[in-house]
């Protein structure tokens, strides 16, 4: 099989609008609660979970999504890799990557990259 690689860039906003249209609906049946590693930090960038990754100064900003009994780690790159792996046919996401990349996503597009990002794969729904 003949593959290409494609690079796309992707912009701090599409992360956060893709963060927030999952807490504030996609991921709302699963995502029990969303936390943040540094408390000081959510608040020193305006106190919106959706742009604690992008706006914070530490690279390696870490988000807890709970579910189950569990808190699943997510950093800006989970949520870049999940993108990535999204445009892997045998990930069988193309269609939600080609919504999300047009601008045209709904909460179900943004459920499966955060459930990629914490997960690798998705889970529920």
């Amino acid at each position: 099989m003949n593959t290409i690689t494609r690079t796309i860039a992707i912009t701090d906003e599409l992360i956060e609008d893709l963060l927030c249209t999952a807490f504030e609906g996609g991921s709302t049946y699963w995502a029990e609660n969303i936390s943040c590693e540094d408390i000081e930090d959510m608040k020193k960038v305006g106190g919106y979970k959706s742009e604690y990754l992008t706006k914070t100064k530490k690279d390696n900003a870490v988000m807890y999504i709970h579910a189950e009994d569990d808190k699943h780690p997510i950093t800006k790159k989970s949520i870049i890799d999940a993108l990535q792996k999204m445009d892997n046919p045998k990930y069988k996401c193309t269609k939600a990557l080609s919504r999300i990349l047009n601008g045209q996503y709904d909460g179900g597009d943004a459920d499966i990259v955060l459930q990629t990002a914490c997960f690798g794969q998705v889970i529920y729904g």
